[in-house]
């Protein structure tokens, strides 16, 4: 079943999704290069190069984390929460301080509507270098909205707007306008 609930995905490259969470996907070489931008492209499902990738062995340490994260991101794009959840804790076995997976295994909370799990895994990812921490924001804000808490969820957008001035969904969020 895939997911269309009209939320915001953002990649390293920050570009928008069908999907609600801020996610981000990482680059590597060959397979993990063709499965970084199926992970870009918000309509694709298809999980083919990931799985070639990392099936080599060759592959550095970093383009597996990579390719976990990303191949994760396509697995939840398309309902498939348990697994995606799963490839980003096989990132996270390879590299406890990568911000991306965090992030996107909060995404992969968010779905299965596992709100607090989904904020510590958001606020997680800040304490690492993630590259768009004001998508950590965005996503704590939708989370927080998900629990009916207005308040905290609009400090959030304006965190992530503050973080981002261009930020327009954070911007509309913040004036009511979504």
């Amino acid at each position: 079943m895939k997911i269309t609930t009209g939320l915001v995905c953002v990649l390293f490259t920050l570009s928008t999704s069908a999907m609600a969470q801020m996610s981000v996907t990482t680059i590597g070489a060959t397979d993990a290069l063709a499965c970084y931008e199926n992970a870009r492209n918000e309509f694709s499902g298809d999980t083919g190069p990931c799985d070639k990738a990392l099936v080599d062995n060759a592959m550095s340490r970093g383009d597996r984390k990579k390719t976990f994260v990303n191949r994760g991101i396509i697995l939840n794009r398309e309902g498939e929460v348990s697994a995606a959840i799963s490839d980003f804790n096989n990132a996270l076995d390879i590299d406890g301080g990568l911000g991306e997976a965090y992030l996107n295994r909060g995404n992969s909370y968010y779905l299965m509507r596992q709100y607090d799990d989904a904020l510590t895994d958001y606020r997680q990812s800040l304490d690492f270098e993630l590259s768009k921490p004001w998508a950590a924001w965005y996503n704590i804000g939708l989370a927080y909205d998900a629990q009916k808490m207005s308040e905290k969820a609009k400090e959030a957008y304006q965190t992530a707007l503050d973080l981002n001035p261009n930020f327009s969904q954070a911007r509309d969020k913040v004036e009511g306008r979504n």
